[in-house]
């Protein structure tokens, strides 16, 4: 046949010869197999093989508009002879199914005298004098005539041609959709076929390009439908589905070639052989075409009618590839996606048109996050994107399948450089005018709502509609904020529309707030397990699209690192308690940000061999980290050293062995931080609040308050909604993994190197793990936290205590000894739910706290020293704080690995007095807040038990006593645990005969036994019935408890001379003693010695006494400058401060442990400014001496 479609096919094939190595590898063949007529052309341009694609495929649709008005003039001329005809038509072909032989099994489908396909006739060349008949008879005539022929040359052939013949009619008709119209019927109904006639009865390579140019040429109203009523395939799907099914058959024939390939075949072998070759070089030929087409398609979107709307129906293949992979466009067969149709096609679009490819690529990409961005969670199926003015899209048109079509279509290295290069792939530069560009968004770009009619009369129905109104259009109007910020990064940048999406906490619908206090557990499980799935589902989408844009070259890699860098910049309030929403991105966004990078971290984490090449001073390289770890301006991180240190590591060349892994490592620990640290902190104050509130409701009416209660069911949908993304396993797991990585790269580090560490390396670390410690710890079951002690014991140690003076910090590190490696004990039963495999060292089988080396030498006096260091956090967090360190204090001091610690603790006798002043001054504190609050408690309880009393108040005095309770309460349970654990650790700790030496210290003893004598005089006093109160259990509040400990150190101390002096100096009251030993043996609280030795301090306090007030009566007189200048009492140890004033030294010393300046002058001084006053130590012991001379002397 010749013409304009086999010219048509020779261009098509001359056209590919560039393309993968398949067509290269046939391109001999296909110039052997070239006819006589045919002549090789010069080889052409893209654009000119391109321009002569466009004129033929013109002058195409033009024969097929003229052959159509043909054929409808003959209609109106000739309906009686064409009535005929097909009568004639339908005769000839029962008799050449009837005359002809059968198809061979396995080969053909059996024949069949009806067939349901759409019949095509090939145009007519104008030279040749059969094609002018046939273009001018009527389609069944032609048909005829073809079969007709078929026959007369079947009869010819023997029957291995004839059964190969039908081989490649069955190839055609289950690769393209396509039945020759020479083939036999068959009975088959099949709706989804096209029968054609190519004016030959052989099928070759040089056919195949006619074959498709027909079948692409067609007009909708001509495509078939499809089976079961579903919709018709559009061209590219179609062409698509074809270089897919080629490519299955082509597996198909290598494999059964590469079966009969060994040794020698005989003739039948050979000749099977060389029919599987051809085969395959006629399926390649499908595939070669099929591509092409697919590309002009694109490239020429007005060439075919079918192709008018090509980049929305490539649009529809990339969707409809994740939901059917059977017929998927981005994987090849066995999975190889560089064979794949969509690699094939973007290689084509690169040959013919670069600029075309670059077009299709935006068109998508626009159309996806225009969907995207009218999306207000990863729950939402409405994601429709809009392509040439209509909605594509299958039916599942979730965020997770328009991530996972853009994931796919970055699996070509150039589509993804392409997308990477887009103008809105990264926020506007700092300093540029876009940058500060004020945007006034609204919720999903929709118009502003109109208001109600009929609103504004006055009624009360016209109130509530204008109310909702109001709240609609407050809903819709969001607050304005720069281009260039972290709503910015939301809305107008490529990875930032992704990654905006997570589970929605304010608005969720599955935990209304309308039905979450109705709903079972069960329930409330089931639906937070079934959104966790699709939130972990989105986010891997989001992770592939990462991974494919990564490994697509430098370019793109490039180009996402300074989208992260970007996104931490804009963000860097974001772990600020209420964060500036016109400044910082959603929680979402932060959270998927962390993920994301933790799964590109997830290579070196999981390898230690790689932890190695970790450099540490990219933080100190501004070049390197780009400002995400700038150390002056407004986004300075803090630093675990002081700023002297720091400049001195600053020095250091930053020079890594590996600078991907380097930036993708602080790059993650800084996402971690804005991520779920800060995500953990508001859900924290979410629980807080809804604790508080739960009192609040309980405190007032019955439990069935709070199932009615609407504000209290709010913070429980929210919590809830929450917890969906906070508590995923695994990704709950990559966090801590990565934070174990943390602590073990500061443990190991040098100490200049950790000098310039960001404090929030530690913080995030120990607020992470501890957080999950306190709310899921389940999820830690499985994670080695070995470095968070070593970290935890490093940094608490003396000899990191200088460098590491953030006290909020270090009180942190305690927490996490407590929280995680404290054993379960009475004390702690809350702490049971922790798996054992945190505090329980596998290797040795003990507690990391008893078994750890670097905790038997320093932890115990580490401790000693933090909890007076705690002093200078908040109040509520101080007391908190120090009942932890009392725990885990009493715990090692029960060990015997410990003790040799403790008693090391008396050698340096500044940091035990730093200590000891600590703990007085938290029981001081406490006792007095105790003694204070619980009287008042008392009171109000009674008048809340009188009916008659609470009745004659008014609703505002009964409001106001009713939260002075409440905050009374609050104070009392801060208070009294600790004030129980410090009596407990003066008790046990007083035991070692050094330690309680110390105690006896002159600085220490009179603030002892000060406060001992306080705390008991409330216990045992006249006001000691004011401290009954109703509900002493819910407020730890147990004073024989208290006062079993108490009595206890007085039975420590109460044979030291020292003491009783002291004691009697103090004003103690002997007969108060004894009132306390009445009750000690009583209660049975004491026994055996201890209860001996008290028993005897009442009498020693009054021989104290006497010897007290001997020694007043000698120094009464004494000169003013013997005396100290703050308490007027005679020196003991004079020193001269810098400001020049004498004081006693256990004076000045007590002053600077709770206020490091000189009293005189207010400038700042330490112990070791002090001066000891020698000459005058020595006229006050000349005075004293002549002073004691007189005495005895004296007849009195």
């Amino acid at each position: 046949m010749s013409g304009l479609l086999p010219d048509l096919a020779s261009w098509a094939l001359r056209g590919q010869q560039r393309g993968d190595n398949n067509n290269n590898n046939n391109a001999a063949e296909n110039n052997h197999q070239r006819q006589d007529g045919d002549v090789e052309h010069e080889a052409l341009t893209p654009e000119e093989l391109r321009a002569q694609r466009v004129q033929r495929m013109e002058l195409l649709r033009q024969q097929r508009l003229s052959s159509s008005q043909g054929d409808q003039q003959m209609q109106h001329q000739h309906q009686g002879e064409e009535g005929t005809a097909q009568e004639t038509v339908n005769a000839a072909d029962t008799a050449a199914a009837a005359t002809s032989k059968g198809p061979e099994p396995m080969d053909v489908d059996p024949p069949s005298t009806t067939s349901t396909s759409t019949s095509i006739t090939s145009p007519a060349n104008p030279n040749s004098p059969s094609t002018t008949q046939a273009s001018s008879t009527t389609l069944n005539n032609d048909t005829s005539s073809s079969s007709t022929k078929k026959k007369r040359k079947g009869d010819k052939e023997s029957d291995a041609s004839r059964k190969f013949q039908r081989k490649k009619e069955l190839l055609l008709r289950k690769v393209l959709g396509i039945v020759l119209s020479s083939s036999p019927r068959t009975n088959v109904l099949d709706l989804s076929l096209v029968t054609m006639d190519i004016g030959s009865t052989d099928i070759t390579v040089q056919a195949i390009a006619e074959v498709l140019s027909n079948r692409v040429a067609l007009s909708p109203d001509a495509i078939p439908s499809e089976h079961s009523g579903r919709p018709k395939k559009s061209l590219l799907a179609y062409l698509s589905d074809s270089h897919r099914k080629a490519a299955e058959e082509l597996k198909t024939l290598r494999t059964s070639s590469a079966s009969n390939g060994g040794g020698k075949q005989s003739h039948a072998q050979q000749q099977l052989q060389q029919q599987n070759n051809e085969l395959i070089e006629i399926l390649q030929e499908i595939q070669k075409q099929v591509v092409s087409y697919s590309a002009t398609v694109l490239i020429e979107p007005d060439l075919f009618e079918l192709g008018t709307d090509s980049v929305a129906q490539l649009s529809d293949c990339l969707l409809g590839s994740l939901t059917d992979l059977s017929s998927s466009i981005t994987f090849g067969v066995g999975g190889n996606i560089a064979s794949s149709f969509y690699f094939c096609l973007v290689d084509e679009l690169l040959a013919q048109d670069a600029s075309s490819l670059e077009r299709v690529v935006t068109e998508i990409v626009d159309a996806y996050e225009n969907a995207l961005l009218k999306c207000e969670s990863v729950l939402d199926n409405s994601a429709v994107p809009i392509l040439g003015g209509g909605a594509v899209g299958v039916s599942d048109n979730s965020p997770m399948t328009i991530v996972s079509a853009l994931s796919s279509l970055c699996m070509h290295k150039k589509v993804a450089e392409i997308i990477s290069e887009r103008s809105d792939f990264l926020l506007p530069p700092a300093q540029s005018p876009r940058a500060t560009e004020m945007v006034r968004p609204r919720a999903n770009n929709n118009p502003l709502p109109s208001p109600p009619t009929g609103v504004g009369g006055g009624g009360g129905g016209a109130n509530r509609l204008l109310q909702q109104f109001m709240a609609n259009l407050a809903q819709q109007q969001q607050p304005a904020f720069k281009k260039r910020s972290g709503p910015g990064l939301e809305k107008f940048t490529f990875l930032g529309m992704c990654f905006r999406l997570g589970i929605p906490t304010k608005n969720n619908p599955t935990f209304s707030p309308t039905s979450i206090l109705r709903q079972s557990f069960s329930a409330l499980e089931s639906a937070t397990s079934q959104q966790r799935q699709q939130l972990r589902l989105y986010q891997e989408s989001c992770n592939q699209l990462l991974h494919n844009m990564i490994k697509a070259g430098t370019k793109p890699r490039q180009a996402v690192m300074d989208w992260f860098v970007d996104g931490l910049l804009v963000n860097a309030g974001a772990s600020a308690t209420r964060p500036d929403i016109t400044k910082v991105s959603s929680p979402n966004l932060l959270l998927n940000m962390s993920v994301a990078l933790l799964k590109l971290c997830e290579p070196f984490v999981s390898d230690p061999k790689k932890h190695h090449l970790i450099d540490p001073h990219f933080c100190s390289e501004p070049s390197a980290h780009k400002g995400v770890y700038a150390s002056t301006g407004d986004d300075a991180v803090p630093r675990l050293a002081s700023s002297e240190d720091i400049a001195n590591a600053m020095k250091v060349e930053y020079n890594p062995k590996n600078a991907f892994v380097t930036q993708l490592f602080f790059l993650t620990a800084r996402a971690v931080h804005f991520g779920i640290a800060s995500s953990l902190s508001q859900h924290e104050s979410l629980l807080r609040h809804l604790s508080h509130l739960h009192w609040q409701i309980t405190s007032r009416g019955s439990s069935s308050d709070l199932q009615s209660d609407p504000q209290f069911a709010v913070y429980v949908s929210r919590q809830r909604a929450a917890e969906v993304a906070l508590f995923q396993e695994d990704m709950v797991a990559d966090h801590l993994r990565f934070l174990q990585l943390v602590a073990k790269v500061l443990c190991e580090m040098k100490d200049e190197d950790l000098a310039i560490m960001p404090e929030d390396f530690v913080s995030d670390v120990c607020h992470v793990i501890t957080s999950m410690a306190k709310l899921k710890p389940k999820l830690l079951r499985g994670i080695d936290v070995t470095f968070t002690f070593k970290q935890a014991v490093k940094l608490l140690s003396p000899t990191y205590a200088s460098m590491v003076r953030n006290y909020n910090l270090r009180a942190m590190l305690g927490d996490v000894l407590y929280e995680l490696f404290l054993p379960p004990s009475n004390d702690v039963d809350r702490r049971e739910s922790v798996p054992t495999s945190v505090y329980i060292d596998s290797r040795t089988n003990e507690t990391y706290l008893l078994s750890d080396p670097g905790a038997q030498e320093c932890l115990a006096p580490s401790l000693l020293l933090l909890y007076g260091e705690v002093e200078h956090t908040g109040y509520y967090d101080r007391m908190s704080h120090r009942a932890k360190i009392s725990s885990i204090i009493k715990y090692l001091w029960e060990s015997s690995e410990h003790r040799p610690a403790f008693r090391r603790i008396t050698q340096n006798k500044e940091s035990f007095i730093k200590f000891a002043n600590g703990i007085m001054n938290e029981t001081n504190t406490l006792i007095a807040t105790v003694m204070q609050k619980l009287p008042e408690i008392r009171e109000a309880q009674v008048k809340i038990k009188s009916p008659q009393e609470w009745a004659a108040l008014s609703e505002e005095q009964q409001k106001q006593i009713s939260e002075r309770l409440e905050e009374n309460e609050r104070e009392v349970k801060h208070a009294l645990p600790l004030c129980n654990k410090t009596l407990q650790m003066f008790g046990y700790l007083n035991t070692d005969e050094d330690i309680r030496n110390l105690f006896l210290l002159e600085e220490l003893c009179a603030r002892l036994v000060s406060m001992l004598l306080h705390v008991l005089t409330k216990l045992v006093g006249s006001k000691g019935l004011e401290l009954k109160v109703d509900n002493p259990e819910e407020l730890d509040f147990k004073p024989k408890v208290m006062l079993r400990d108490l009595c206890y150190i007085f039975s420590l101390f109460a044979t030291a001379p020292v003491f009783q002096e002291e004691c009697a100096k103090s004003g103690g009251d002997p007969g108060l003693l004894r009132q306390a030993l009445k009750t000690v043996r009583r209660l049975n609280l004491l026994q055996g010695d201890h209860l001996d030795a008290f028993a005897a301090l009442p009498d020693l306090m009054e021989g104290a006494a006497q010897r007290v007030a001997e020694d007043e009566k000698l120094l009464a007189d004494a000169p003013d400058e013997f005396l100290d200048e703050i308490l007027s009492t005679y020196m003991k140890d004079p020193v001269v401060l810098p400001s020049g004033h004498y004081v006693d030294r256990s004076t000045i010393t007590q002053h600077l442990l709770n206020d490091p300046i000189d009293p005189f002058n207010r400038n700042p001084m330490t112990i070791d400014d002090v001066k000891p006053a020698t000459e005058l130590k020595e006229r006050m012991n000349a005075w004293l001496e002549e002073k004691k001379k007189a005495a005895l002397t004296s007849p009195n």
